[in-house]
């Protein structure tokens, strides 16, 4: 087993996928499971380009709380992928370093959250390509489970395996 399938496999025991499917329970429960409410917030595609997003979504981590933000033109199962792209970021640890220097956020999007304590906003071009693989993989995994219909004892495993 690779260690991103470690580290998956590891994640998704931590909050198991609800059955039936519903994203804002899955929401819930990773929430509590990291201790901070999550929510999630829709924005015109521009002010994510603006701060280097080519996937349209960006986690903010603030002081007690995170803030999914997304493009607002995702639809679907696109806005779904795009929300649990960033929630694999969290339940992977990919979080910002504590020693590591924040990139100031543009103008635009830090309108959307005056007065605020942001410890971090992260895109695409803040996690490297390893953590930007791994966190495409859970998505796309946890979308495929998903809608699989359940059976007993089966476990979240990678394809091929």
């Amino acid at each position: 087993m690779t260690s991103m399938e470690a580290r998956i496999g590891d994640a998704t025991r931590a909050v198991p996928l609800p059955n039936p499917w519903n994203l804002n329970a899955y929401l819930g429960e990773v929430a509590a499971y990291r201790g901070r409410s999550i929510s999630v917030r829709q924005v015109p595609g521009e002010m994510l380009a603006e701060r280097g997003c080519r996937g349209k979504g960006l986690w903010v981590a603030r002081t007690h709380d995170d803030i999914i933000v997304y493009d607002a033109d995702a639809i679907d199962r696109n806005a779904d992928h795009i929300i649990l792209h960033e929630i694999g970021h969290m339940l992977l640890g990919h979080g910002k370093a504590e020693d590591e220097p924040t990139a100031p956020m543009p103008t635009t999007l830090a309108s959307l959250f005056p007065s605020l304590s942001i410890q971090h906003a992260l895109g695409r071009t803040e996690f490297g390509a390893d953590r930007e693989q791994e966190a495409e993989v859970f998505a796309d995994m946890t979308m495929v489970y998903a809608t699989l219909p359940r059976k007993k004892g089966r476990g979240f495993r990678l394809f091929g395996r």
